[in-house]
């Protein structure tokens, strides 16, 4: 069965070129090649400056150009390690022709620039600029909110068995007990705060985390979560990366502005995780509609979705969908890297190529 890139690298007209690309290669190109030069046509436009830090001094450095390329290659083509992604561009000429490489650098060369592209966040910032320029002066219906564990080979800052501990005991203070007053919910602070402010003060470590599957079992989890905001046509639209210990409640409100600053949405859509007064009276006093699950438990009413809202609420599966779509497809199968920023970094590769391939999709008419 073909992946969609196979799809994509067949029709020929996403290209925008009136001539058959063979001919500039030595070897024939495949669908999933083509595939890949359709979603750089989609990327590079939005490309920041990857020239700026050259020097005249010592060997010339390598472009900064092809071994991006190379790095989106690394997850169009499911390349889980730098140095099985150098013998793939070694062996590999019109990939190689694609990228842009007269001669392929080391592995550690891939390596010290993956932290370089980390530091100054490149897909975040170009995740932003290709969803304003592609939703310019459109109404997004619906935005669906969830987020999935990442596994990470690294040592967490938390214990398994401190997931669920408790302070101290509920109820009134013993005698002679001093208890710190209780702050400010950070829910209610970020109400506030910017966005950058918010996701500063939420931890963003390798941690351990636990969330109930949909048997009701709890699934302990060490690693990162990849917290994601999709259109209804399964474009991300915002994404962030946060510690596998931290709740989907506590990234709410900061992707909800996040996500209103790129595109004009009517609908938010999320399930129970996200069920907090502060995040519904945000949407609402912004002129949107919350269709969220309720969370029951510590609720002494049931309740219930609207018939109407249950219709709507459907749409969410969506962002399900691009989760599976990520992790089957675009994300390694193991993360490698370790520490928050260079996970985030990969993370963010999926989610921007992901982006891409949504788009091109929906320009053709391809179905999910």
């Amino acid at each position: 069965m073909k992946n969609i890139i196979e799809i994509l690298g067949e029709t020929q007209r996403l290209l925008g070129l009136n001539f058959d690309p063979d001919v500039l290669f030595e070897e024939r190109l495949t669908p999933e090649h083509r595939g890949f030069l359709a979603v750089l046509r989609v990327v590079e436009e939005h490309l920041p400056n990857m020239n700026g830090n050259r020097s005249f001094i010592g060997r010339p450095r390598y472009d900064d150009l092809p071994i991006f390329r190379a790095m989106l290659a690394k997850h169009v083509f499911q390349i889980s390690k730098n140095n099985l992604l150098r013998q793939r561009l070694l062996s590999d000429s019109s990939l190689r022709r694609i990228c842009g490489f007269k001669k392929v650098p080391s592995e550690s060369t891939f390596s010290r620039r993956l932290e370089d592209f980390a530091r100054i966040h490149i897909p975040e910032a170009m995740l932003a600029r290709l969803v304003r320029q592609h939703h310019e002066g459109m109404l997004v219906r619906v935005i669906a909110r969830d987020s999935t564990s990442i596994r990470a080979r690294e040592k967490s800052h938390n214990k398994k068995k401190e997931v669920k501990a408790k302070k101290h005991k509920r109820g009134r203070p013993r005698k002679g007990e001093v208890r710190e007053p209780a702050e400010a919910k950070r829910v209610k602070k970020q109400l506030k705060q910017s966005v950058g402010k918010s996701l500063s003060e939420i931890d963003k470590g390798c941690g351990w985390g636990c969330k109930a599957n949909s048997q009701g079992k709890v699934q302990y989890t060490k690693g990162y979560k990849l917290h994601l905001d999709v259109s209804d046509q399964g474009i991300p639209i915002s994404s962030c990366v946060t510690g596998a210990n931290v709740h989907d409640s506590q990234v709410a409100i900061p992707l909800e502005k996040m996500t209103e600053r790129r595109v004009c949405h009517l609908y938010s859509m999320s399930d129970s995780a996200y069920d907090f007064p502060e995040h519904k009276n945000y949407i609402s006093g912004k002129g949107r509609v919350a269709v969220i699950d309720p969370n029951n438990r510590r609720s002494p009413v049931k309740r219930e979705l609207s018939p109407l809202e249950k219709e709507q609420y459907k749409a969410r599966t969506v962002v399900e969908r691009a989760n599976a779509h990520l992790k089957d497809h675009l994300l390694p199968s193991a993360i490698y890297v370790k520490g928050y920023r260079k996970v985030s970094f990969v993370l963010q590769m999926g989610v921007l190529c992901l982006a891409a391939i949504k788009m091109l999709q929906v320009i053709s008419n391809i179905p999910d």
